[in-house]
């Protein structure tokens, strides 16, 4: 909340400050004309400079609103377990705009590049839980002590019926022995820092049976993750799926 209540205010502030620079300046061209001393360059100057204001008031309102309206169908969907029709790239970019603000701090970059038109009947609610536990699961494991490092998520199309994400990190990879059993449930590497080592378990399960699909993962030591996930456009009826 505190993320989303700093992003919110950005483009809020921008405007109090923007509407406080018009009231002054509206002010001083009110004195001008009271005092009968009004050139035509100041009323041109005058115009220009509320247009200007005008704009970028609606500019960054416009953010906020955007913003509002992303938290708040990321909220929706993370309680509402109900398949319907969505375009996954801005689901995507939905759930990835709320993890920017719990990554501030972190050195960590995460970027979106998702082909356009990729409508689905499915779960996003599951398929967000999905990216951010992929994400935090990158935060904890792949780049040890806060290091710098980047993680990449793209989205296709896969044959008629299926849609591609790819979900990859440059961070410092995995063991063969590690990579075997990294879908094991209570299965982790710090569970001295508090990891319950369920984070990719729920992210398998999910996969595989909530939104129909499978996963695969390719990793080396020092050669950072990648993970595919293939789902259906059309994802099973949650009966079905379980």
């Amino acid at each position: 909340m505190a993320g989303v209540a700093h992003e919110i205010n950005t483009p809020v502030g921008t405007s109090l400050t923007v509407a406080s620079a018009l009231i002054n300046k509206t002010k001083r061209f009110e004195a001008e004309v009271a005092k009968g001393d009004v050139r035509r360059s100041n009323l041109t100057e005058f115009i220009a400079a509320s247009r200007e204001a005008a704009s970028q008031i609606m500019i960054n309102l416009g953010n906020a609103v955007d913003l509002i309206q992303s938290f708040k169908q990321v909220a929706a969907d993370r309680n509402v377990s109900d398949r319907r029709r969505f375009d996954l790239g801005e689901v995507t970019e939905q759930v990835v705009s709320g993890l920017r603000f719990g990554l501030r701090g972190k050195n960590l970059t995460v970027t979106v590049d998702c082909a356009p038109d990729l409508r689905m009947n499915s779960y996003p609610g599951p398929y967000g839980q999905v990216l951010t536990n992929l994400v935090l699961n990158s935060v904890a494991h792949a780049f040890p002590s806060d290091a710098k490092g980047s993680v990449h998520i793209a989205a296709q199309a896969s044959g008629r019926n299926n849609v591609e994400v790819l979900f990859s990190d440059d961070g410092c990879g995995m063991s063969p022995e590690v990579k075997r059993q990294v879908f094991d449930p209570f299965f982790t590497t710090r569970r001295d820092q508090g990891s319950t080592g369920l984070g990719l378990h729920i992210v398998h399960n999910i996969v595989t049976n909530r939104l129909g699909g499978r996963i695969n993962l390719e990793t080396k030591v020092g050669a950072g993750t990648k993970i595919q996930i293939i789902v259906p456009r059309e994802a099973p009826l949650e009966s079905a799926a379980e």
